[in-house]
């Protein structure tokens, strides 16, 4: 007496292609996901245009360091208070244009 034991499987898979365009919903979950990288390259980059900012475009002035200062601290507020990046990124953003400004127009 033989006993015959076959065992036949069968495997579908089915792949789900998932196409991502640039809309800005997607920017902004990229921004958040990635959160970490970002505000490293923000705080390196708003440090250092302040300081020039301040110790070239606004020497003794008081009324352009503080133009220039209540927007970096304000950014930098945004950043420890952990705000949304979209928020994060437009105030520094601001910050920035205002820092080369300040340089360009002495």
């Amino acid at each position: 007496m033989e006993t015959t034991m076959s065992k036949q499987q069968s495997i579908n898979v089915s792949t789900k292609s998932e196409t991502t365009h640039a809309t800005p919903s997607n920017f902004w979950q990229l921004m958040e996901f990635s959160r970490y990288g970002v505000i490293a390259l923000i705080l390196v980059v708003i440090g250092c245009m302040g300081g020039f900012a301040a110790s070239y475009g606004a020497q003794d002035n008081a009324y352009k360091i503080a133009l220039i200062v209540f927007p970096t601290i304000l950014s930098l507020a945004f950043i420890l208070a952990v705000m949304p990046m979209r928020l994060i990124v437009w105030a520094s953003s601001i910050a920035v244009l205002i820092d080369i400004a300040l340089l360009i127009f002495q």
